[in-house]
């Protein structure tokens, strides 16, 4: 039996998940003691492993022995339909910070998808918003009101009351029409690259549309395309929240259409600041002479073998590119704004 000692805002879901998967909770907080009836006398056992939020709130961080591990990763890329496993040997940081015998560490980021299974397992066990581990994951003063918002519901106000004025409240914190935001582009391995800053042209809030333009003042070339890139350019983007894909129209400063990029991404979140989501490594790559090609397969099929994401991700992404080919439209994309 894997002893796992968890804190952090994804501590009373994951306690419920691994619970389920035959772990047992050792020094538990005070909340999930009580959350889940454990006894005190029972729970002081050291941990095999030792859960932790990552600093930016986007998933967790573990270390243990190398068994607890990869039990972990193997229960998490199970449950979890777009999490991202990164994992390697601890570092003696790791081994001094979480006080184990350790000898491996992981680093699991929780995208869309998996922040919403999260939220639905968290509900078993105290009142949840929908959305929960995503407004956590903001951190600040939106987390703050999700708090209050949960105790309102804790104390048998109706769910749908609670939600509208939640919503309500939080409005003002996030982006509208005209709006500077910035674009997180997360790799796989870790790394996040910031795509700059872009103006929202459009934000249809119903249908969740946003479309972005970005200026470039920089010479250079854009990737895949092999389209010189001009002092003055400046792109195009059309996303909607939760799509696993956003499109990127490229422009020379007298309106000519360069060519068209399509990320695939696991489903993209909009936050008080930024646009955030993985880069599932494929991409669709469309020129102005109406051809087009699908780039770097074979990355994502990697990724996957390697065990850092699930295999039904790359079912996602071949129906989703599947989709994408048969819906270019080149009279469509030449189009300016």
């Amino acid at each position: 039996m894997v002893k796992a000692r968890i804190r952090g805002i994804y501590s009373t879901a994951l306690t419920r998940l691994l619970l389920d998967e035959g772990f047992k909770i050792v020094q538990p907080s005070a909340v999930i003691r009580e959350r889940f009836k454990l006894d005190e006398s029972k729970c002081d056992a050291q941990p095999d492993i030792d859960i932790y939020d990552r600093v930016d709130r986007q998933g967790i961080n573990a270390g243990g022995s190398p068994e607890a591990i990869d039990t972990l990763a193997s229960i998490l890329l199970s449950k979890l339909d777009d999490v991202v496993i990164r994992k390697r040997g601890a570092q003696q940081y790791v081994t001094e910070a979480v006080g184990i015998g350790s000898s491996s560490f992981l680093s699991a980021e929780f995208p869309s998808l998996s922040k919403r299974r999260l939220d639905s397992i968290r509900s078993l066990v105290a009142p949840t918003l929908e959305g929960h581990h995503y407004y956590r994951a903001c951190g600040g003063r939106i987390s703050s009101l999700l708090e209050m918002a949960e105790r309102l519901l804790e104390q048998k106000c109706p769910l749908r009351e609670v939600e509208t004025l939640f919503k309500e409240t939080i409005k003002p914190y996030y982006p509208r029409e005209g709006s500077a935001i910035e674009i997180e582009h997360v790799k796989v391995i870790g790394y996040t690259f910031n795509l700059g800053e872009a103006k929202i042209l459009e934000f249809d809030e119903e249908s969740s549309f946003i479309r972005l333009r970005r200026r470039f003042i920089r010479r250079g070339m854009y990737d895949g395309l092999r389209v010189r890139k001009e002092y003055g350019d400046y792109a195009i983007t059309d996303l909607r929240i939760g799509e696993w894909s956003l499109k990127t129209r490229y422009f020379s400063k007298d309106d000519e259409y360069k060519g068209t990029y399509i990320n695939l991404n696991t489903p993209i979140e909009l936050y008080p600041r930024s646009i955030r989501y993985v880069d599932l490594e494929v991409d669709i790559c469309v020129w102005p002479n109406g051809s087009f090609k699908v780039l770097d397969e074979e990355k994502l099929q990697l990724w996957i073998s390697r065990g850092f994401i699930s295999p039904k991700v790359g079912d996602i992404v071949r129906d989703e590119v599947k989709a994408l080919i048969e819906s270019i439209d080149l009279s469509v994309e030449k189009v300016p704004p």
